[in-house]
């Protein structure tokens, strides 16, 4: 019988993952209008803007990602709103610390 052979390659949390921001908004599940605004608002910034075909490309990571379930939780299910959402962030950021 022949053994099985497995990649040792494995996907870490301190591994770096950057994503464009169509990738973004795809896995987050947001629109674009969704994203801008929270922006604005510095709820959500990009962790890199990189020079690609000559044009910036704004580049997110997983911790954007994180973020972004939880504003989507504030919102939606609990119905805060946006300056809320920025206290508690804030409040949620400081416990980090």
């Amino acid at each position: 019988m022949a053994r099985r052979t497995t990649s040792t390659r494995s996907t870490t949390r301190s591994e770096v993952v950057l994503m464009s921001r169509t990738v973004f908004r795809s896995i987050a599940g947001i629109s674009e209008r969704e994203l801008t605004s929270w922006e604005r608002e510095d709820l959500i910034v990009p962790v890199r803007v990189d020079r690609a075909r000559g044009r910036l490309e704004a580049l997110y990571d997983r911790e954007a990602l994180r973020r972004v379930r939880v504003i989507r939780t504030l919102a939606e299910d609990l119905e805060v709103n946006i300056p809320g959402i920025g206290v508690i962030l804030h409040l949620l950021d400081q416990m980090e610390r």
